[in-house]
């Protein structure tokens, strides 16, 4: 419970200090619009410098996603969810989230993610400690847009962060470090799939 605390107030912390940024950075903009317009204008009418400083905030509230570029990126969130939230007790690898997570994912990269990766050796010491502790492994996905290409009407890419908690009884621990993937996200019919997770 500590610890869910802990990453909430660190996520207010976050949210709040890229809100106090935007907006200072926009009033930088328009001011330093403003004072380039009025030193490179020679009409003393106004008019020239406040359409700059308007369409400088117009042209940053843009980047907004669309309708469908939302309703992309909240099966990618779904999806991630369900295939990064595991259960070590039940699961043999975590390929078994991405066989639960089948229904967002195309069927060609389905049949890549639930194949058995089975080992000599197992999926590893953490895998039998949960296993052992009846542990849940739970994700927490945060989709963004920092350097994605150009969405299409067919085609989103963004970039996931996976963070997860390792529960067990009133027990959790944060399992480092974060996942971050590369997700491409294809509109077959009227739906939207991934179609690919780059790590």
């Amino acid at each position: 419970m500590r610890a869910k605390k802990l990453v909430v107030g660190v996520l207010a912390v976050v949210v709040v200090g890229l809100v106090a940024y935007s907006c200072v950075s926009r009033q930088d903009e328009v001011e330093g619009s403003a004072t380039a317009g009025s030193t490179t204008t020679s009409s003393p009418a106004p008019t020239a410098p406040t359409t700059t400083a308007v369409s400088s905030p117009s042209a940053a509230e843009i980047t907004t996603p669309s309708a469908a570029a939302q309703a992309a990126e909240d099966i990618a969130r779904q999806a991630l969810t369900v295939a990064f939230t595991w259960y070590p007790a039940t699961d043999a690898t975590q390929n078994d989230a991405y066989g639960r997570a089948r229904e967002w994912l195309t069927e060609s990269l389905a049949e890549r993610m639930v194949v058995d990766a089975r080992t000599e050796r197992g999926p590893g010491v953490q895998w039998a400690q949960w296993a052992d502790q009846q542990a849940k492994v739970i994700a927490d996905v945060s989709i963004e847009c920092s350097g994605c290409p150009e969405d299409t009407d067919t085609v989103v890419q963004r970039v996931a962060t996976i963070k997860q908690t390792a529960v067990s009884g009133s027990d959790t621990d944060t399992v480092e470090p974060d996942t971050t993937v590369w997700v491409t996200i294809v509109r077959e019919d009227d739906r939207w799939l991934i179609d690919e997770i780059r790590y």
